[in-house]
């Protein structure tokens, strides 16, 4: 349990570190659980730019937790 809450607080202050955009968009993704499509339908922009803000959230997050 005490491994999980370190591991949950490390992936925490990592997210914290992403630029504004990639930290919403990857947080609406992955724990709200929308779509590419709804997060750009509720930005107003492209599925595209909303992709590559989560695939590049994901990249820094892996190394930011090396």
């Amino acid at each position: 349990i005490v491994y999980e809450h370190i591991q949950s607080e490390q992936l925490h202050n990592a997210i914290l570190k992403l630029p504004e955009v990639q930290r919403r968009r990857l947080t609406l993704y992955y724990f709200a659980e929308l779509t590419y499509e709804q997060i750009a339908e509720m930005e107003g922009c492209t599925i595209m730019p909303v992709k590559r803000s989560v695939d590049t959230a994901i990249k820094k997050l892996k190394i930011f937790l090396k």
